[in-house]
């Protein structure tokens, strides 16, 4: 499917743009990529940025795209992206976006049945899940990936103390299955299940961006990678493309109103006004200014998921997979 990509070298239009066609969640996890496509600065670096939407949750359906020759670039799971390299996808990361922008909600119903304190430790927090029902991303997805870790570290087994319920839909519908009953809980971007917090029928029991799951410290999840061909026959256009994501991103820490409006007006339109806020407020705190994925960053990743992965992850090639862009070299 690799073969399928554009190759060669991307020209510019007669105006001297370069449509890129990238693949992202709609979600504020990947928000400097639909910055990329929404806002008003993109032709600042002679680039159009053009949405390939994916039908579907999770990080796969992004690697699917970019092995396909469906989109050019993607903004993704780190997870996806490293099984992907070592299941043999030819693919570079040239850019490190943000922690894993996640929340874990849990229903006031379930909060009284199950006895959780939203006021004790994190980790005691966590513990209270025994035996609950949390509604998640699929198998192999960064966000079920970060939630095994976390429940990990509270000394819970994932697969025996609690039901993981695989979410198909990880917005629209999560306030509506915790409201219904559905799940008591669930794992997923921050903006789902805080429309439920918003009307009053669910709690926010953790926020990572908040540094509230110790256990997933350090760990750089979402990131941008290309077909090795294509950042190897476009190094040029690579740079810009790193240029104006390093633009949106200082926009979410700079200017998070400027950028929060952005994205209001285009990606979430539809949303409560008082639930962006809400979670808009939550997510500022977790993008990285930078856009690096370091050795000390590959390293916190291995640290993290090594052990309770298939894969391992200490045996891979760190400077094969990540480029010297994102390593932090010219």
């Amino acid at each position: 499917m690799a073969c399928s990509a554009r190759s060669g070298q991307l020209e510019a239009n007669e105006d001297g743009i370069t449509t890129i066609r990238i693949t992202s969640t709609q979600s504020f996890n990947t928000a400097p990529a639909a910055l990329l496509v929404h806002g008003d600065f993109a032709e600042r670096y002679g680039l159009d940025f053009e949405q390939v939407n994916i039908a579907g949750s999770g990080s796969s359906n992004q690697i699917a795209a970019i092995l396909s020759g469906d989109a050019d670039i993607a903004v993704a799971g780190s997870n996806a992206f490293v099984d992907s390299a070592i299941g043999g996808a030819d693919l570079q990361m040239f850019a490190g976006l943000s922690d894993i922008i996640q929340s874990l909600v849990v229903s006031n119903n379930a909060i009284e049945r199950f006895g959780v304190d939203v006021d004790a430790d994190p980790r005691d927090r966590v513990q209270a899940l025994r035996g609950m029902k949390i509604g998640a991303g699929p198998t192999g997805s960064a966000g079920n990936s970060a939630l095994r870790v976390v429940l990990n570290d509270a000394g819970l087994d994932p697969d025996r103390d609690v039901t993981l319920v695989p979410l198909a839909d990880t917005n629209s519908a999560v306030a509506a299955g915790l409201e219904q009953g559905s799940f008591d809980a669930t794992w997923t971007t921050i903006g789902s299940g805080e429309v439920a917090v918003a009307r009053g029928t669910a709690t926010t029991v953790i926020s990572v961006p908040a540094g509230e799951a110790p256990a997933l410290k350090g760990y750089v999840c979402n990131v941008a990678f290309a077909p090795t061909r294509f950042i190897e026959q476009n190094p040029e256009l690579v740079d810009r493309i790193r240029e104006a994501l390093a633009e949106a991103t200082r926009m979410t820490k700079e200017e998070p109103e400027k950028a929060g409006q952005f994205l209001k007006n285009s990606v979430y339109s539809g949303m409560d006004q008082t639930v962006f806020d809400l979670a808009w407020s939550e997510a500022v705190k977790g993008y990285n200014e930078g856009n690096l994925f370091t050795r000390e960053d590959w390293n916190s990743f291995v640290d993290i998921f090594d052990e309770s992965s298939e894969h391992d992850y200490s045996a891979v090639d760190y400077e094969k997979i990540i480029n010297p862009v994102a390593r932090g070299q010219s």
